[in-house]
């Protein structure tokens, strides 16, 4: 694990932009948000290097900052349910200059925490992924099945509603979306620092998850390259 952590600091310190520019929108709650976690980077820090160290230009984007460094924009909210963070993240989901070409799904474990629209919460992911692929029908979702949460409840029902993530992303894929799926088994609960929220080595494990999805998207041709003005910060 430290050998893992320790990697993600090298990883940042090599920058070839040689590749795909990626103007990157993580939408999400209070994981993608990174509470509770001491640096607040989730697994957004890890990601970025990742891809810096494929030889990717990488620029996050939205309307949150939260981490120890710069390069820390994300649409994360705090305790938001998956319609809730559609409202709040409608500004960046619409807007017409500096689009994202990647954005970055982890949704729906606030409804089951707190027990908000849980039979319908997979509706509720379809018609963010709607929403969004109306507005921006070039950008590439990747859209994650949840992480496992220590609560026996909660968890079960996370594994009803990953179980029916890659339909609702196959029907839209039928219809020319660009929508892909990442499943995030590889994080366990033992990698959770208080039930739900990762500690740092959960969050790097599942910026590798993000980190294969982008590549696989990218060899299969279905990656656009960023478009308007473009920072690309370390």
């Amino acid at each position: 694990m430290l050998l893992h952590l320790l990697l993600i600091g090298l990883l940042c310190s090599f920058t070839a932009a040689n590749r795909t520019a990626l103007r990157i929108l993580p939408l999400g709650d209070s994981i993608t948000y990174g509470y509770n976690e001491p640096s607040g980077n989730s697994y957004r820090r890890a990601i970025e290097c990742l891809l810096h160290n494929d030889g990717h230009p990488v620029e996050l984007i939205g309307s949150v900052k939260n981490g120890n460094w710069d390069n820390n924009e994300s649409d994360a909210f705090n305790l938001n349910t998956t319609d809730e963070i559609l409202a709040h993240a409608r500004t960046e989901l619409t807007r017409h200059i500096s689009q994202p070409n990647v954005i970055l799904i982890h949704v729906g474990t606030v409804n089951f925490v707190v027990g908000a629209n849980v039979t319908d919460a997979p509706a509720r992911l379809a018609h963010l992924m709607d929403f969004i692929t109306e507005h921006n029908p070039a950008t590439l979702l990747v859209v994650a099945q949840l992480i496992p949460n220590a609560n026996a409840t909660v968890n079960s029902f996370i594994d009803q509603y990953n179980a029916k993530i890659p339909d609702l992303i196959s029907l839209r894929v039928q219809a020319g979306r660009k929508i892909v799926l990442t499943p995030m088994d590889g994080v366990k609960t033992d990698d959770l620092l208080d039930g739900t929220h990762p500690n740092a080595y959960g969050y790097y494990i599942m910026a590798r998850h993000w980190h294969e999805a982008i590549l696989k998207a990218e060899r299969n041709g279905i990656l656009s390259p960023a478009r308007g003005p473009f920072i690309d910060k370390d």
